[in-house]
C-alpha cells in the first residue's frame, strides 16, 4: 500500500505533466494552423523557429499545476 505522502508526490508529477504535454500541443497546433491558413510556406522553418516559444507556454502549464497541486491536493 502507497503511502498519502507519495500519493501527493504522485499527483504533483502527474499534474505538472499533463498541464505541459497539454498546452506545449495546443499553443503548437494552433500556432501552425494560424500560419498554414494564412497561406504560409514552408512551415517546418516557421516551427523550428517558434520551437522555444511553445516550450516557454509548456512551462507555465508546470507553474499553474504546482499551483493547483499546492492549494488543493497536496494532503492527499
Amino acid at each position: 500500500m502507497m503511502n498519502s505522502r507519495y500519493r501527493s508526490f504522485i499527483a504533483l508529477f502527474y499534474m505538472c505533466s499533463a498541464l505541459f504535454i497539454t498546452l506545449f500541443i495546443i499553443t503548437m497546433s494552433f500556432s501552425l494552423l494560424g500560419y498554414w491558413i494564412g497561406g504560409g510556406k514552408d512551415i517546418l522553418s516557421f516551427f523550428s523557429d517558434k520551437l522555444f516559444s511553445y516550450f516557454k507556454v509548456g512551462l507555465a502549464g508546470v507553474l499553474i499545476g504546482f499551483i493547483l497541486w499546492f492549494f488543493y491536493y497536496r494532503k492527499l
